[in-house]
């Protein structure tokens, strides 16, 4: 029973993003501003920094290639973004201090960097003409605004749920 509780929430967080997007108001931040919840990339930067950072990897690996499938016209974006972020700041994370300042910090900067990393993608591919400069007024500032509201209320539980997991794990 305890192994489908990781699982479980990591599907629920993938839900709730799009439950998100249906419920959270369409303009909030003015007439071009575009919010884009990442909070199953949150949920598994918290998987890897207090729990196990190689299920951390592989749930990234599965739940980045549904996304893909379910969000997506392309199949590879989220595939390889979010195992490689989470990779990436699970080894910043070994080299910095483990508190929720810098987990904070660290997961608004792993939300920065998949947002240029789809944005790039998306210019490469002809998909957008969106200027960098709007980019990052319209689309970047109001999504880690809205990460970062998600954070604060999510940290303290998701931390201490973390925590207590890898304390059962490391019981058996």
């Amino acid at each position: 029973m305890k192994r489908i509780i990781l699982p479980l929430f990591l599907f629920l967080t993938f839900i709730s993003e799009n439950i998100f997007v249906s419920v959270f108001p369409y303009r909030p931040f003015g007439t071009d501003s575009i919010v884009v919840p990442h909070f199953l990339i949150i949920v598994l930067l918290f998987i890897a920094v207090y729990y196990n950072p190689t299920h951390a990897i592989y749930y990234a690996l599965v739940f980045g290639f549904l996304f893909d499938i379910v969000y997506t016209e392309l199949i590879g974006v989220y595939l390889f973004a979010y195992p490689i972020l989470t990779f990436f700041a699970y080894n910043a994370m070994r080299v910095l201090q483990v508190n929720l300042i810098i987990v904070f910090t660290l997961i608004l900067l792993t939300i920065t960097a998949l947002e240029y990393y789809v944005y790039g993608f998306l210019m490469l591919l002809k998909r957008t003409d969106m200027p960098a400069a709007m980019f990052f007024v319209d689309r970047l500032l109001p999504t880690l605004i809205v990460n970062a509201i998600f954070l604060l209320i999510i940290c303290f539980p998701l931390r201490k749920q973390m925590l207590r997991l890898k304390e059962a794990r490391d019981e058996k």
